[in-house]
């Protein structure tokens, strides 16, 4: 009944010269309940919160043989990892990039997140250039679409001045984007170690977007990986990471 009425409004508007162009059609068939056609949201393809006590997913992790990988418990005062974190405890300046990945699944088009801080410490028998260093490179990031511990893309924190977006191509480092801290925080403030930062990076065939505290701050076009494994990694630095979500 509600349909047949539907089609004689609009049959005598179309007389009358009320609509612009009477193509439409009504069909007598029940109107079909879409209510929850959109409520299930992205499907959850891996989710760590680093429990120590969940042995099966510490499984599924293993490292490029760099760093001082270890799950465990509340590790300091600060907020954060009440549940447990994945701690990377070494500043070794000579491991450069530590990675931890997972092996199993791989993507190619989806959204990772994770929530992660970095530390340093300063110490009086380092030079000028050494502390600027610590304070403009270190941080810790994203690894995703991981061919192999040589090959990937990664965003990651780069010091107190900005993140970074790049890939690396057989051993050899790229930059993507780099935009420096006065670019997404108009000059104000900086990135602080010891501080709490939600990564993220959304990636569609050879889009790819990143983002700062849910802040987009830099993105690029890149056709050099379509899929591969995901993982966490550090710079010349420690680091805790309470989380990592990954999804379609």
């Amino acid at each position: 009944m509600m349909q047949k009425q539907i089609r004689a409004v609009l049959m005598l508007a179309c007389a009358m010269g009320a609509l612009s162009a009477c193509t439409t059609v009504v069909h007598d068939t029940p109107i079909q309940n879409t209510t929850n056609v959109y409520q299930s949201g992205p499907k959850v393809i891996f989710s760590d919160n680093f429990d120590p006590a969940n042995a099966e997913l510490r499984n599924l992790w293993q490292n490029n043989g760099k760093g001082a990988w270890k799950v465990q418990g509340q590790i300091s005062s600060l907020p954060g990892c009440e549940d447990g974190c994945l701690k990377q405890n070494s500043e070794d300046p000579r491991a450069l990039n530590a990675i931890e990945y997972v092996t199993s699944p791989q993507i190619s088009d989806g959204a990772i997140e994770a929530q992660m801080r970095y530390s340093y410490e300063l110490s009086v028998a380092e030079t000028a250039e050494q502390r600027n260093e610590k304070k403009s490179f270190i941080g810790a990031g994203i690894i995703f679409r991981m061919v192999d511990v040589n090959n990937y893309y990664m965003f990651r924190l780069a010091g107190e001045d900005g993140v970074v977006l790049g890939k690396m191509v057989n051993g050899n480092w790229i930059d993507l984007g780099n935009p420096r801290r006065i670019d997404f925080l108009d000059g104000a403030g900086k990135l602080r170690p010891n501080s709490w930062y939600k990564l993220k990076i959304i990636a569609r065939g050879t889009s790819i977007q990143c983002f700062l505290n849910d802040s987009p701050v830099v993105s690029a076009f890149d056709p050099t990986y379509t899929v591969g494994k995901f993982g966490l990694v550090t710079f010349k630095t420690a680091a805790d990471f309470e989380y990592i979500n990954v999804t379609e």
